[in-house]
């Protein structure tokens, strides 16, 4: 039985898909690119004045780490004829549209279903065909860092204060302030706090850092994704879900993925809802090998009827009937290759957090190793969906724990590393930080009882090192 407040969520939300479906006909730029703006890189050493001066073009924004500019262009000037024109500039290397991100639920017009919540979210299908109350007696993710780069987070809804991870606003790239929230008004309102509330349902006690990129109807431009991307990369994190994508490449957020792919950032990207294997549609950043690419199951381990397929896939995970927070404190069930990608970001955070000496290449085999193969329940699409369905507890079984105390990382726990810690706490600020290793007393301080604590472990009454899950 439906409540009234239900009732009327439900009549907004018809409404609002009707509006955005007709918008969606009406305008032909949607999902193209950003009207007055373009992207662009210079040749080494040439001088973005001068190509202002040249095509009356002026600096909007600059991203040092990777040396995109982002030019305001005269009024009647089109970004696409204008970035064409500039592209044959010898002294430029690159010069696009800043083209737009869409989330595919937005493009496709999946909704969300309001539900009432009648159980723990770890109790439902997706939940168990994953195992997850298993897996989170061996880590529940304390210690990982993961970006959600999306439409921003409800940061009050009820399901977030249960867990004692961090939930960060980064910032908003639409409104242009640090107060990242997931707004009303729209078909894909809520996308970003479903994606988060799957990333904390599979690990718990991460810490999440939210990224406002796309507004009320699922939509936001490459330059603002990329400079997410940057301050993610800033903000040290482990790993970036992308729930969005385009046909196009917008060349300084593929630049900007590449950088934080080289900082041992994980990328997790959805995979799209076109049902198609067609790499001409395949969208960005999913068609990177960068990416590690995600399509979704049903509850029977058979590809969602709308989920892409194809060699660019990498896994699987559960995407249809998906019961997560929503907007104000509803939960609502929804579908789509959005909302698979977190519970592969999840299980990445779970890895990173057992042992946080594992690099990202090594976590994103060990993921595709452990994935079961689902070919035999869909032999239309054999060797289509990646290396299978996640399997976060195989996954696990596989990764030794972190050896507190072995700060030099040599396997070995000995005078070494008491010379490592001294020199780490007194001598040499260069010294890498040891991190939780060092933490011998599991105190949450790093000081001289940790070096006492590894001499008495080694030499005197045999104290016991903190064991970190």
């Amino acid at each position: 039985m439906c409540h009234k407040k239900d009732i009327k969520w439900i009549i907004i939300i018809f409404i609002l898909t009707l509006i955005t479906i007709f918008n969606l006909t009406a305008d032909p730029i949607y999902n193209h690119y950003k009207q007055g703006e373009i992207v662009c890189k210079l040749n080494p050493g040439q001088n973005i004045g001068e190509i202002n001066a040249a095509y009356g073009t002026n600096i909007k924004g600059y991203q040092p780490q990777t040396d995109f500019y982002l030019l305001d262009i005269p009024p009647e000037q089109d970004p696409e004829n204008l970035s064409t024109i500039i592209n044959n500039d010898p002294r430029v290397l690159s010069c696009s549209p800043n083209y737009f991100l869409n989330t595919p639920e937005g493009l496709q017009r999946s909704q969300p279903f309001l539900e009432v919540k009648t159980g723990e979210l770890d109790e439902q299908p997706a939940a168990l065909t994953l195992d997850l109350v298993t897996v989170q007696t061996v880590t529940t993710g304390a210690g990982a860092r993961v970006a959600v780069i999306d439409g921003g987070v409800n940061f009050t809804h009820p399901e977030f204060a249960l867990y004692p991870g961090a939930l960060v606003s980064r910032w908003d790239y639409i409104d242009s302030d640090a107060y990242a929230f997931d707004e009303p008004g729209g078909v894909s309102s809520g996308h970003g706090t479903f994606v988060a509330g799957i990333t904390r349902m599979v690990a718990p006690e991460s810490d999440i850092y939210v990224y406002r990129v796309l507004d009320t109807t699922g939509q936001g431009d490459g330059y603002s994704v990329s400079e997410a991307v940057l301050l993610a990369v800033e903000d040290s994190c482990d790993v970036i879900n992308l729930s969005l994508g385009m046909v196009n490449v917008n060349v300084a957020l593929d630049e900007a993925l590449k950088l934080a792919r080289q900082n041992d950032i994980m990328i997790i990207a959805a995979a799209g809802n076109d049902s198609t294997d067609d790499n001409s549609v395949f969208p960005f950043p999913a068609s990177r090998t960068y990416s590690v690419t995600v399509t979704a199951l049903d509850s029977l381990n058979i590809k969602a009827d709308f989920a892409n397929y194809g060699l660019r896939i990498n896994v699987c995970a559960p995407g249809t009937h998906i019961i997560a927070p929503y907007l104000d404190t509803l939960y609502a069930s929804w579908e789509g290759t959005s909302f698979a990608a977190p519970f592969v970001t999840g299980l990445a955070a779970l890895l990173r957090a057992k042992n946080p000496d594992m690099l990202a290449d090594s976590i994103e085999s060990l993921i595709y190793k452990t994935a079961e193969s689902v070919d035999s329940l869909n032999p239309e699409y054999e060797g289509l969906l990646g290396s299978g369905l996640i399997d976060p507890m195989a996954a696990l079984n596989y990764v030794p724990p972190l050896m507190v105390g072995d700060l030099n990382n040599d396997n070995n726990i000995d005078i070494t590393d008491i010379v490592y810690l001294i020199i780490f706490l007194y001598l040499d600020p260069t010294i890498p930080d040891p991190g939780q290793k060092a933490d011998t007393n599991c105190d949450g301080v790093i000081d001289i009882s940790d070096i006492t604590n590894i001499i008495g472990f080694l030499y005197l009454d045999g104290s016991d090192l903190c064991t970190v899950k």
